[in-house]
């Protein structure tokens, strides 16, 4: 890793501690609001995903069928 993606990666992290998240290679939890709208995406379409959905998965309320 050169020195400007090691600094971008060190600023990340930071902010990631601050905002009171982490940064992670792996997948979200499947049970996750990230989770849950990935897997809706991989089964309806990612560019049918609206703020409703979003908004409904941070709730933990199912995700509406697609439009």
């Amino acid at each position: 890793m050169d020195e400007m993606s090691e600094a971008q990666r060190v600023g990340a992290e930071f902010g990631a501690i601050v905002l009171g998240a982490r940064l992670s290679e792996e997948p979200p939890d499947p049970d996750s609001p990230l989770g849950r709208i990935r897997a809706w995406g991989e089964l309806h379409g990612t560019d049918r995903l609206t703020p409703e959905h979003v908004a409904a998965a941070i709730e933990g309320r199912p995700l509406p069928p697609p439009a």
